[in-house]
């Protein structure tokens, strides 16, 4: 193999490492996996909202999801910090994401009632259509 097939090797490679990294992709168009079972199960959406409660999720977020209470942002548009993919709430509702400002509320939680309180925070939902992915 010649010097100038070699570097050509290395240039593929190392294009191929940094195009495949899922960072520099858009976010609307790396696959996102929906966990939720509950999302637009009528029945989850009501136990949702009573477990939000339940855990004082509205001590921050307000009584219906519009936040402004301890600069917590509202659940019902389509401006999320971290992401709004299923696991990505999941993990912050559960204290995993590190620096999150949010309490680690839903290591109380079970995973039901995690993906219980999700289904009622997407039936809050208004920002626009084409961002959601759950």
């Amino acid at each position: 193999m010649t010097v100038r097939q070699k570097r050509w090797i290395l240039v593929a490679l190392v294009a191929g490492l940094i195009l495949g990294e899922r960072g520099n992709v858009p976010a609307q168009d790396q696959a996102v996996k929906k966990l939720n079972p509950l999302t637009g199960n009528a029945e989850a959406i009501q136990e949702g909202r009573g477990v939000y409660f339940k855990y004082s999720c509205n001590a921050c977020h307000g009584g219906t999801g519009g936040g402004g209470m301890a600069g917590a942002p509202p659940l019902f548009d389509d401006e999320w910090k971290y992401g709004s993919d299923d696991e990505t709430l999941r993990k912050l509702i559960k204290g995993e994401i590190p620096n999150q400002i949010m309490p680690p509320v839903g290591q109380s939680m079970t995973d039901d009632e995690i993906w219980k309180v999700l289904a009622w925070i997407r039936s809050l939902y208004k920002g626009d259509p084409s961002k959601i992915n759950w």
